[in-house]
This record gives structure tokens, C-alpha cells and sequence, in this order.
């Protein structure tokens, strides 16, 4: 009968030396995560907290294009171009709001999950927070 409650417990302790190891996996992942963000928003421009521009580039477009303009590691891959770029700051305001709404090459059409205004606050954004300076 002893030996029961020595296995019993026994057991116990195994699950919950999983129970903490699966705690700390997750723990350790979340930290991870935080730190990586705080590291790529750290080298992006500072936005004014009410840019609506800015907020929906964050939701939307630093996967691909990176906070600072110059793509992540996915866009890279994905050859997404650099927003500072000749290539893109050359591209009129209508021709970057077609390219938005629409997609091109590997960039997905926003006309279906954004609005016009939102369309239009993010081009100008992109102009602004990553033309070229004189």
C-alpha cells in the first residue's frame, strides 16, 4: 500500500516538472518575442501616436516592409522593395494607392481589408516618414 502512494507521487512530480517546463518553454518564448519587438521598433521613426497612416502600416505593412522601411526578413525574401528606395519615393501618389489597393508581384491587394481613407493615410505616410531627405 505504501509503494501505491510512493508511485502515486511519484507521478505527481512528474507532471508537474512538465507542467513547469512547458511554463518556462512558454515563458522563455514570450520574453523572446518582447525583446525582438522592443529591438525592431528601437531603429523606426517615432510616429505621432494619432497618425492613422502609421497605424495601419504597423498593422499591415512592417511584416513585409520592416519598421524602417527597408523590409524584414520575410519581405527580403519576398523581394519587397525598400521604401526609401528611388523606385518607390519616383512612384506618383496615385500609382502608390493603385498598388495598395490592388497587389503587385508578391504584394497582396489591401482594397478588400482596408478603406480608401485608410489607403490613402498609409501612402501618405510611407512618403513622408520614408522620402528622401534634402
Amino acid at each position: 500500500m505504501v509503494d501505491n502512494v510512493e508511485c502515486g507521487s511519484t507521478e505527481v512530480s512528474r507532471r508537474r516538472a512538465a507542467r513547469l517546463r512547458i511554463f518556462a518553454i512558454i515563458l522563455g518564448a514570450v520574453v523572446a518575442a518582447a525583446v525582438a519587438g522592443i529591438g525592431s521598433r528601437a531603429t523606426a521613426k517615432a510616429a505621432p501616436a494619432d497618425d492613422p497612416g502609421a497605424t495601419v502600416f504597423k498593422a499591415n505593412c512592417v511584416v513585409c516592409h520592416g519598421a524602417d522601411g527597408t523590409g524584414s526578413p520575410t519581405g527580403k525574401a519576398l523581394m519587397a522593395p525598400d521604401l526609401h528606395s528611388d523606385a518607390v519615393q519616383k512612384m506618383t501618389v496615385a500609382q502608390m494607392v493603385t498598388q495598395v489597393s490592388d497587389g503587385k508581384n508578391n504584394m497582396p491587394p489591401f482594397k478588400n481589408s482596408l478603406t480608401k481613407e485608410q489607403i490613402s493615410a498609409v501612402v501618405t505616410y510611407v512618403r513622408t516618414e520614408f522620402g528622401k531627405k534634402k
